[in-house]
């Protein structure tokens, strides 16, 4: 089987020269390295002209990320293709991993490595020992971090282009890049999401690991990284219908309050499923979902075994309707319905005696909220705690009336948000203000930064 690896170039020879001697030293496996080259002034060109192991393409000015990757797969010969930026350093046994995950499921499209770069996904991204610009240690640490996680991979919704591992006849079936996102941004985004309307699973490889440097071309081309990156988010919603990075992770949070002994999960409000994603990667349970929205559920029921397509304020909510759970999750919903009171009682009759509950909800008594009033505002918002399409309200002191006598509350975790220091020092005079006037203000401080809470509830009688 061979592999065609995708580099583009633009300038930046210092980096294309640690790029390519890494894939030359620590790749084993068969395959053609091509080199599409936007325009470079920096040497770029004649180095390039120089290496006779390359298939070079060099076009007369910068025509992207898309439109170069989509030149290169003209003259693709492998079964494989593996884009990488021409700002990463390959490490030993990098590609076999992601050849063989990928190969490992005809569900699989593509998969990527996991990396030291903050600018990636998050999922991707994992903590790193070894000196970042130098990359003294690198490879130490990455013969020691693959060993630990030999043949561990993980399911997820997206996946970097930064380096992006993809069958040949899978690119043939969704199509190439959308070259309408010019210099760069949001197309390899837009990729994953074709692959994942036609049912297609992404995986990261944790057995594979490539330093990323960053956005190395951007920097130093001087382009508006924040304007394109806002023009292109614009874009990229706008064909899909919805703010699709709203819903490609799942909250760290959730994933760790969550029991570790359930097999039969609900999860309400479950976006494009990537929480029951994660929760089927760790627990290896059943996950039933339910979403309202139609754009977003497609690509849920395109990667769950059951998804409902139901309001659950309209959806019966029976056991003869939805069945028996270990476990519902209830993921930022209630604040939007109309009487969230008798939808958690409803849902306390499906979960068996010793099932979860577990509530992702915004604080009303937050600081945002109280900066407002202190103005005479309560302005709405498209996010956060007064979100527009918020119906109803809650504190830390509140949350408990959402739940019935049968239901236990074992956990109440506040979710910080950062406050800088000034505000600080204006919410330390508040509560000594209060105290001097008798007021409970001791917890303020928690409570207004606090920008969600987390529950999770045990059912302890069955009714």
């Amino acid at each position: 089987m061979k592999t065609s690896i995708i580099v583009l170039t633009h300038n930046q020879l210092t980096y294309t020269k640690k790029c390519i001697e890494s894939i030359r030293k620590y790749t084993s496996l068969d395959y053609e390295l091509i080199i599409v080259d936007n325009a470079s002034q920096d040497g770029t060109v004649d180095y390039l002209k120089k290496q006779s192991d390359l298939l070079v393409i060099f076009n007369k000015e910068n025509v992207g990320f898309a439109k170069g990757n989509n030149q290169a797969m003209r003259i693709v010969s492998g079964d494989v293709v593996v884009f990488l930026n021409n700002d990463v350093v390959v490490t030993a046994g990098w590609l076999e991993p992601l050849i063989n995950t990928l190969f490992s499921s005809k569900k699989i499209a593509m998969t990527g490595p996991v990396t030291n770069n903050d600018n990636v996904n998050g999922l991707q991204k994992i903590q790193v020992d070894y000196n970042q610009d130098t990359l003294e240690g690198i490879s130490e640490f990455s013969k020691q971090y693959c060993a630990k996680h030999v043949h561990m991979s993980k399911r997820v919704l997206r996946l970097v282009g930064f380096a992006l591992a993809c069958k040949k006849e899978v690119l043939n079936t969704i199509g190439l890049f959308d070259e309408s996102f010019g210099i760069g941004n949001y197309e390899d985004d837009d990729l994953c999401l074709r692959a994942l309307i036609k049912g297609y699973e992404l995986r990261i490889v944790k057995d594979s690991f490539v330093h990323h440097f960053g956005r190395i071309t951007f920097k130093e081309s001087k382009i508006n990284y924040s304007h394109l990156m806002i023009k292109n988010k614009t874009k990229f919603n706008k064909k899909w219908g919805f703010d699709v990075h709203k819903y490609l992770h799942p909250h760290s949070n959730l994933i760790a309050i969550m029991p570790k002994s359930i097999s039969r999960v609900l999860d309400i409000n479950c976006g494009m499923g990537a929480l029951a994603i994660e929760l089927i990667n760790q627990i290896e349970c059943k996950v039933v979902g339910i979403e309202k929205n139609d754009q977003v559920i497609r690509f849920a029921q395109k990667q769950l075994s059951q998804v409902l397509h139901h309001d659950v304020e309209t959806i019966e909510i029976s056991e003869d309707t939805l069945g028996k759970y270990d476990c519902i999750i209830c993921n930022d919903i209630l604040q939007h319905l109309k009487d969230p009171w008798t939808i958690v009682k409803q849902l306390s009759g499906l979960l068996h005696k010793d099932g979860y509950l577990i509530i992702l909800i915004h604080n009303v008594n937050h600081l945002e909220v109280m900066t407002e009033l202190l103005q005479g505002y309560f302005s709405y918002k498209n996010v956060g705690p007064l979100n527009k399409q918020h119906l109803r309200f809650f504190t830390k002191t509140t949350i408990p009336t959402l739940f019935p006598p049968e239901m236990l509350i074992e956990k109440i975790i506040p979710i910080h948000m950062h406050v800088p220091d000034k505000i600080m020092e204006f919410v330390d005079e508040i509560v000594e203000l209060g105290q001097k006037y008798g007021l409970k203000t001791n917890d303020l401080f928690d409570d207004i930064t606090t920008n969600q809470f987390l529950i999770k509830a045990r059912k302890i009688v069955d009714i």
